[in-house]
């Protein structure tokens, strides 16, 4: 679900046919995002936190969308304790192969996951385990990755305010359908009140392609919540796609 429903996300790519003749293909890295973090609200806590958003490159359009709700003595967020959540993306990617010239391949990456939430000084490690399920609908017999599969989904994620200006965020995620596995961080510094900006870095991997993507990164604050947007270069280091850019922007508010 990364963009998460946090955000989470599969990574698409080339393969080889008869020895000799190439494929190319990608996908988004939109569940490589870090989950948004929910900014402190005025009242009680928030119990929980949603995202939408959208992703798309030179060859990957799609959108993601994510929730989180945590389940503690006080349901807050702002606290430790147990947590569920669950992330969904979907999209289109191109690929080409002999005999499949130029086509657009749907992708679905879901997960359902349950985890515990640890609240650590000025951050916040989160841990979770769950199901995952991804689909690459491509009517080439022979690509790679091709099908659906359900299987094990592992994520990580750390939370930071150093100080008032800075903020820190990490996350990986590995599911075992198609071998696909996340890792990114982005770092922040506010200029404003309600404006941030900073630096972010995504690598995902799957069966057939891996990738890396970096750009620019802000994130607006706003009564309701958080808007953001990023752009960049990515460079797909294995399948043989070009390299490119991505863009990215979603929205994300508590909720009780």
């Amino acid at each position: 679900m990364k963009c998460s429903f946090a955000p989470h996300v599969a990574f698409v790519a080339g393969l080889v046919l008869a020895g000799v003749a190439h494929a190319q293909g990608s996908a988004s890295s939109a569940s490589s995002s870090p989950t948004p973090a929910a900014p402190a609200t005025e009242g009680a806590p928030p119990s929980g936190y949603a995202w939408a958003g959208a992703w798309v490159s030179n060859d990957y359009a799609g959108g993601y969308a994510g929730a989180l709700r945590t389940f503690n003595a006080d349901n807050s967020l702002y606290d430790s304790g147990f947590a569920v959540r669950g992330d969904i993306s979907g999209g289109e990617y191109s690929y080409s192969a002999p005999g499949f010239l130029d086509r657009n391949v749907s992708l679905v990456d879901a997960d359902v996951m349950v985890g515990y939430r640890k609240r650590a000084g000025a951050g916040t490690l989160s841990g979770y385990v769950g199901l995952a399920y991804i689909d690459h609908d491509n009517p080439d017999p022979a690509a790679r990755p091709r099908g659906s599969k359900t299987g094990l989904a592992l994520r990580g994620e750390y939370q930071i305010t150093p100080d008032s200006r800075t903020e820190i965020h990490l996350q990986a995620r590995y599911a075992t359908p198609f071998q696909t596995w996340s890792g990114s961080g982005r770092v922040l510094w506010k200029v404003s009140d309600r404006v941030s900006l900073g630096p972010e870095v995504s690598l995902t991997r799957n069966s057939r392609h891996r990738e890396v993507s970096v750009g620019p990164h802000m994130k607006l604050r706003t009564g309701a919540g958080e808007l953001g947007f990023s752009a960049g270069y990515r460079h797909p280091t294995k399948s043989g796609a070009a390299d490119g850019y991505y863009a990215a922007a979603y929205l994300a508010a508590p909720f009780r």
